[in-house]
């Protein structure tokens, strides 16, 4: 277990009701999931720490509802996001195509230049797949969104998605050096981004390689 941190994430978890939004996190966060499905009543937090280029990152991430109901609330929790994952289901043609409005609502509330990994959901289940990887991959390079296919339920690229996503913020936030000042005067609401202090979450090591540019369209955070 690491004791401290140097950076803080905030990280949103986007996308319509039922694609495994919640399944995704509890894989990630606890390493288990369960196949009985339980609505996000408004916005639920888990924190987990990784390892990007030797610097120990604290991903604070909230799992928000998809349902109508609930948007009212999401804007709130939009202020100080420094990155999303927006999940779609692939055995769901209409969480594809809710995209859009997604985007959209993204635009609205967060910061120009926040990073987003498109998330294809359930790729395991290829009998009831409605969404093509290639449809998927199109879209996210139209878009210039990265883009990953997953699964909460076997955990293919689930821990590779958040850790995609903690690499292309650090890149964008701590590597690129007009940033680098910003960040740790604390200015944009962002004083998360500073010196770290002790935690009690369990740390994941992953190892990028010491690569931390981009190889592919579902890599790419360009």
């Amino acid at each position: 277990m690491m004791s401290d941190y140097k950076y803080r994430f905030k990280i949103l978890l986007l996308g319509d009701a039922s694609v495994g939004k919640s399944c995704l996190l509890m894989r990630f966060a606890n390493g288990r999931f369960t196949g009985k499905h339980e609505t996000t009543l408004g916005v639920d937090f888990k924190v987990r720490h990784v390892e990007v280029a030797g610097q120990v990152v604290k991903l604070q991430i909230w799992d928000t509802a998809g349902e109508e109901r609930y948007r009212s609330m999401l804007p709130a929790y939009y202020r100080g996001a420094h990155g999303v994952l927006l999940v779609y289901d692939t055995t769901s043609a209409s969480s594809f195509r809710s995209i859009d409005a997604w985007l959209d609502e993204i635009k609205r509330h967060c910061p120009e230049r926040i990073n987003i990994l498109l998330v294809g959901n359930k790729c395991d289940d290829l009998k009831r797949r409605e969404v093509s990887q290639r449809q998927a991959t199109y879209y996210a390079a139209h878009h210039q969104l990265a883009f990953r296919e997953a699964s909460a339920k076997s955990g293919t690229n689930v821990s590779l998605m958040f850790y995609d996503l903690a690499i292309s913020i650090f890149n964008r936030l701590v590597v690129m050096a007009p940033l680098t000042k910003r960040l740790h005067a604390g200015q944009d609401g962002n004083d998360e981004l500073g010196e770290g202090h002790p935690g009690q979450s369990r740390t994941i090591r992953l190892n990028n390689n010491g690569r931390l540019g981009c190889t592919s369209v579902e890599s790419c955070f360009c």
